[in-house]
Parts: C-alpha cells; structure tokens; sequence
C-alpha cells in the first residue's frame, strides 16, 4: 500500500516541471533603431508661398536652411487595443479576436563616463522610467537629448479565447496566451551625429538670437573633421577614424559654454556650444561621440 502514494508523488515531481513549462509564454520580439536627428528639409508656407531659404539679395533665395530635424519616437496603437502592435490582429481570414491583459512601456537610459556638473551631478543621468496601461503611457518621445543605447520597450500581454499560434514559423506553439515585445533602441553612427551637429547649429540658445552652437567657423571645422573620422572608419583605417574623433572630442570639450554669449557675434569670445542644464549640447555631442566609439569599435584596441 506504500507503494502506490510513493509512485504518485514521483509521477507528480516529474510531470510538475513540465506543466509550468506550458504557461512559460515566449514573447514575439520586435527590434527597430531610432535616432535623435534625421536629415530634414522645410516646404514652403500655404498661406504665401513662403520659403525658409537663404536670402541672396538682387538673386532669387535659394538653398534651404534647414537640413536636419529632431528624431521622434511616435508610437500609434492604431486602436484602444493596440491593434498595431497585436499579431492577432493582423489576421485576416479567418479573424482573431484578443483581449488586452497589460500593456507596459520601460524608457532605459544607460549609464555613461563624460559630463557632470561641479564633479558630481550627471547632466544626462541614467535612469529608467517605467509606465503602465494605454492611459500613462506616453506615445510621442523627443530624441535629440537622448543617450545613445536608450531602450523604449513596448510589452503587450494579450489572450486569445482559441489557440493561435503568434509567431508562425518560430518556436512558439500555438497558445492562448501571448506577449509582444517592441523594443526601439537609440542608434549612434557618424551620419546621426552629423545631423545632431547640423540640428545644434538651427536651434535658438533658449531666448538668444544665436543658435546652440555659435561659433560659425567652429560648426565648419566640427563637420570636417567628422566627414573626415567617418571617411577613415569606411576605409578601414581604425586608427586614424579614433584620432579624428578623439580631435572632434576635445574641440567640443573646449568650447563648452554655460552661459549665452554676451553679443550674437558670429565667433570670437563668449561663442561655442551650449552647455546648461537645459540645453546640454556640449556634453551630449561628447557622450555621443563616447557612444560612436563603443558601437563602430573604433576605441576598441585590437586583440
């Protein structure tokens, strides 16, 4: 008669991993990269045809004067439900219907070395924001301040009242249970950190008629130099694309400036890049850089 409870104990210890591994839900992982400038341009006005371009006197303007915008992170849902964001709902013969069980949103910034202020407080700390259900959670993200390796990671945790299968061809059998993971990660290359310098040099210095990075000849000698870092790193030659950057590094370093220039002089002292509390351009065109090192591995040594 001890036999028989004995079995049904060990029958119970095996069969108990298995059943938990059937609630286990894989989630569908969706990865995309964003980035905090994009190459931009301006159309002209409804109302008067207006255009936002250089003024050339007795001649016709010409050449637009915006070419960057800031990145956004827009996220529609395309419905209540996140239809967007639901494979389920992307079945179309036959239909899927789906209940929303959680919807999350994770911002994760990393940590970085460059930038604090008086020593001690970080201008662009590392942190991580997390909200939940669709009310509280922010769709429309600026990126231009942004870290690069930020995280934006969309959870949808949805049932299914029949059995679907969520991922087709991939591992996940069909379930009534499912998560969908989209995950936005910001991207650093020396395209993007070229628009970020282009974005820096359109925007105001808060009330100040000159823009976050003042000193015109400054602005010029940064492009180069960049054009010159990224056309050494597409040749091959590592060493000399981490001497450019690092010569980009420390001219940005010693044209930090905390305050707006006194007179809207086009160089000269008082010029160079923004560096307040609000308006972080200094440290961020540093943190990028840091950041474009450790993705291209240019400031790897070689092994």
């Amino acid at each position: 008669m001890r036999v028989i409870p004995l079995l049904l104990i060990l029958c119970i210890a095996i069969s108990a991993p298995v059943l938990a591994a059937r609630v286990v839900t894989t989630p569908v992982i969706h990865q995309m990269t964003v980035y905090q400038a994009y190459p931009g341009s301006s159309s002209a006005r409804t109302t008067d045809a207006a255009l936002n371009e250089c003024w050339l006197g007795y001649l016709p303007q010409s050449g637009d004067v915006i070419s960057s915008v800031p990145g956004i992170l827009c996220i529609d849902p395309g419905c209540q439900s996140w239809c967007n964001y639901v494979g389920a709902a992307q079945q179309v013969d036959p239909t899927v219907s789906y209940t929303i069980k959680n919807t999350t949103l994770v911002k994760v910034t990393p940590n970085h070395v460059q930038c604090k202020m008086d020593g001690d407080t970080e201008i662009l700390p590392s942190h991580t924001i997390t909200q939940q259900g669709t009310p509280n959670i922010r769709l429309w993200w600026p990126l231009m301040y942004e870290i690069p390796g930020t995280t934006f990671t969309l959870t949808i945790l949805y049932g299914t009242p029949t059995l679907f299968d969520d991922d087709g061809p991939g591992p996940n059998p069909p379930a009534w249970v499912h998560v969908e993971q989209w995950i936005w990660t910001v991207g650093i290359d020396f395209e993007s950190l070229s628009d970020t310098l282009e974005l820096f040099h359109e925007l105001p210095f808060g009330q100040d008629e000159v823009p976050l990075i003042s000193d015109e000849p400054l602005y010029e000698a940064l492009q180069l130099k960049l054009a010159a870092a990224g056309a050494a790193y597409n040749s091959g030659d590592l060493a000399l694309a981490s001497f450019m950057l690092a010569d980009f590094e420390l001219e940005v370093m010693d044209a930090c400036i905390d305050s707006s220039p006194s007179f809207p002089n086009p160089t000269g002292p008082g010029t160079g890049i923004a560096n307040s509390e609000e308006n972080p351009a200094c440290c961020k065109l540093m943190i990028d850089v840091e950041f474009l090192l450790q993705f291209t591995g240019i400031g790897q040594p070689k092994k």
